[in-house]
């Protein structure tokens, strides 16, 4: 009996320093039917030379520019399925993967042909035995997400496996043939919230998403999205992408809840984190993504406002 072919791609942006316990963790998996594909959003830190170098049986594509987080993404998915890859592991840079990781989510897949996805157990890099990720669930209603376990010490609390309705794209394996049914990510998005969008097409064709608590990986959190100190660039995208997932999944009724807790939960809360901060870039990026969010037809971010952070002295 064979098993199911399976194409790791994971992203990478001046993620040198990472990329060696992420690519060497992969390298020990038990799991051996899989290749790698590492995307490069133009790095300028030798990122392509290390990996050329140290990991040769590393495929690697490399962007003209920073394309974000959903356009590298969608080229290396359309690459799986030229490939007849029947699954994709879409991994952050910034992780080290157990050894079983992906032979333990693979089995989970391959459980149930409606589970479209599996997301793993994941932990703080700086904090190994505390929660990151132990599954999580989004209410439209709301606005809100809740995260299973968040900071807290794994003591076997999540340890059981379950639907969920909101999926990380820090580590995600998804079913190829459910993507060409809902469609690639939305590359208007760029990164941030693209996965809980694509959590809620999944399941709106009736596929389900799945937390398997015995794959395991260490993530160091934004190590490779914080700019100078400054979170704008993170701040600017879950603002906006936010609004623009209501535009695009909220319903009328849903309508007054759901603009409410986003009011409340996301930019009052986070307005008064910034100025308590001190991060000023961040807090005038708020703004500038709800305007941005009002266009009728909004754009795919600008690159050198994310990357640099110019416009948020406009």
């Amino acid at each position: 009996m064979t098993t199911p072919h399976c194409t790791v791609i994971v992203l990478n942006w001046n993620g040198r320093d990472f990329l060696r316990s992420c690519l060497g963790s992969l390298r020990q998996q038990t799991y051996r039917n899989f290749d790698i594909l590492l995307l490069d959003n133009a790095s300028q830190d030798g990122s392509v030379d290390y990996v050329n170098r140290h990991f040769p049986e590393v495929q690697v594509l490399s962007m003209t520019e920073n394309f974000g987080f959903c356009r590298p993404n969608n080229l290396g998915l359309e690459q799986a399925m030229r490939h007849g890859s029947e699954f994709a592991l879409l991994l952050n840079n910034d992780t080290t993967v157990a050894p079983d990781c992906l032979e333990q989510m693979m089995a989970a897949a391959g459980s149930d042909s409606k589970v479209a996805v599996v997301c793993p157990k994941i932990f703080f890099a700086d904090a190994p035995n505390t929660l990151w990720y132990a599954g999580a669930d989004f209410s439209l209603w709301t606005s809100r997400s809740r995260f299973a376990g968040w900071r807290q010490k794994d003591e076997g609390q999540c340890d059981e496996r379950r639907p969920i309705t909101q999926a990380t794209g820090c580590a995600m394996l998804v079913r190829i043939s459910s993507v060409r049914e809902i469609g690639l990510l939305d590359e208007r998005l760029w990164a941030y919230v693209e996965d809980l969008d694509w959590s809620i097409r999944f399941r709106r064709e009736g596929y389900e998403l799945r937390y398997e608590p015995s794959a395991r990986i260490w993530h160091q959190d934004g190590g490779t999205t914080v700019a100078g100190g400054s979170q704008f660039r993170r701040q600017y995208l879950t603002t906006r992408n936010l609004l623009l997932l209501c535009r695009e999944h909220v319903r009328w009724w849903q309508l007054p809840t759901f603009l409410a807790g986003f009011l409340l939960f996301h930019v009052a809360y986070y307005s008064g984190l910034r100025l308590l901060r001190g991060d000023f870039r961040a807090l005038r990026a708020i703004g500038r993504a709800i305007a941005d969010s009002l266009h009728p037809a909004p754009a795919v971010p600008d690159a050198q406002f994310l990357e640099l952070g110019a416009s948020t002295n406009s």
